[in-house]
């Protein structure tokens, strides 16, 4: 079979040129189709886009959303409990006070004492990442240390583990804030074993 054969066979199955019909008027066609400015009717019966309905149930959703964040603001603050960072300062010290060693009756006068250690000495100020809450804190896990430069005989660097107690957000100049020693690991459990 030849190239002329499969095209006469080719028009005789096709069924728009089967009985005489004439071919299409491809030009008129197209001009037809590049000036028409209506959209043709929908039919009735013809299901309808989804995207009204989509838009709705996200409205619903982000009302839903919202409603359920005023509702958690408005529990009391008992509830859930804060975790903003905590900002300790130290007291400038007493020119004529000598610091006494720390005991276990001096650190449980304190209303917060953990374990941290430091991530970063800025100018007067130390970060803590807290690694063990004795007294005070709960879910809190940064402590900054305000006016570090009073604290007596201790000097912060980066990475260290140090022992930190304060009374009402102030630390003592010379009251038991020191470098994590297993020492006074156990001065401090001795000192917030009930706690």
């Amino acid at each position: 079979m030849n190239e002329d054969q499969l095209l006469a066979r080719l028009r005789a199955a096709d069924p728009a040129l089967v009985g005489g019909t004439p071919p299409p008027d491809v030009d008129r066609l197209l001009e037809a189709a590049m000036t028409t400015t209506q959209v043709p009717a929908q039919k009735s019966g013809t299901r309808r886009p989804r995207r009204p309905l989509l838009l709705a149930a996200a409205a619903a959703v982000a009302l839903t959303t919202a409603g359920a964040l005023a509702w958690q603001g408005t529990r009391s603050p008992a509830a859930s409990p804060s975790a903003a960072p905590l900002v300790l300062r130290v007291q400038a010290p007493d020119g004529a006070a000598r610091c006494a060693a720390p005991s276990v009756d001096m650190l449980r006068t304190n209303t917060t004492a953990f374990e941290g250690a430091v991530t970063s000495v800025t100018g007067q100020q130390v970060t803590f990442r807290v690694e063990h809450w004795y007294r005070g804190g709960g879910d809190g896990r940064t402590v900054t240390v305000e006016h570090a430069e009073n604290l007596e005989a201790v000097s912060f660097s980066t990475g260290d583990s140090y022992l930190v107690v304060a009374q009402h957000g102030r630390i003592d100049a010379c009251g038991g804030t020191v470098w994590a020693e297993p020492q006074m690991r156990d001065l401090y459990r001795q000192a917030f074993r009930d706690q």
